[in-house]
Parts: structure tokens; sequence; C-alpha cells
């Protein structure tokens, strides 16, 4: 039931032009949504931020996302965009699994 939801919210480097970033901006979900770009309803409002590289970038950025796509994050180290991969939330697991897991990290 779940396959077909999707996991983040999707930004392309082509929707740069629509919102209008100048020069050393940060770009980041918050951001994103107070210039109405992504939608921030149901469901989604709660999914992390993906980068995806459709497009072009032709300025330099602050990018904060959960996720970058690989041709995303080629594009914009060439373009000298700083990137930060924000952390993802750690999956649940029950006390005794976790208690397995913390003994075999040591």
């Amino acid at each position: 039931m779940h396959a077909g939801l999707p996991k983040y919210i999707p930004f392309n480097l082509k929707d740069n032009e629509v919102a209008g970033f100048q020069e050393g901006d940060e770009a980041s979900l918050e951001t994103l949504k107070e210039k109405v770009l992504i939608n921030t309803s149901g469901r989604e409002r709660k999914l992390p931020l993906k980068i995806l590289g459709d497009g072009e970038l032709n300025v330099k950025l602050n990018l904060k996302a959960r996720a970058f796509s690989a041709s995303a994050k080629e594009k914009l180290e060439a373009a000298g965009c700083s990137l930060t991969v924000l952390p993802g939330r750690k999956k649940w697991v029950k006390p005794p699994v976790a208690k397995n897991l913390a003994r075999a990290e040591e």
C-alpha cells in the first residue's frame, strides 16, 4: 500500500528561474514553502525535500535538503553552490533490537 507514495518533495533546478533566487540566497524547504513553489498540503507537508537535476542553474545558492540526485549534485558543485545534506529521522526499532545493535557497534 505504501509503494506508490512519494518519499520526497521534488524540486528541479529548472524551477529556480520561477523561484527568483538571487546570488547567495538559501534554498531550503522553508524558503520554497514561503515562495509557494511546493505543495504543503496533506501528507506532503511532512515529507523532506529532494533536489533533482532537471535543468540548469545560473546562480550560486546555499542549498539545504535531505537528498540530492546524482545529476543535481554534479551540476550544483560545478556551479559553486554550497550543499548541506540534512539528517533524516532514525527508524524506530524495538528496544531489544536497539540494545543488540548498540552491543554490535562496541
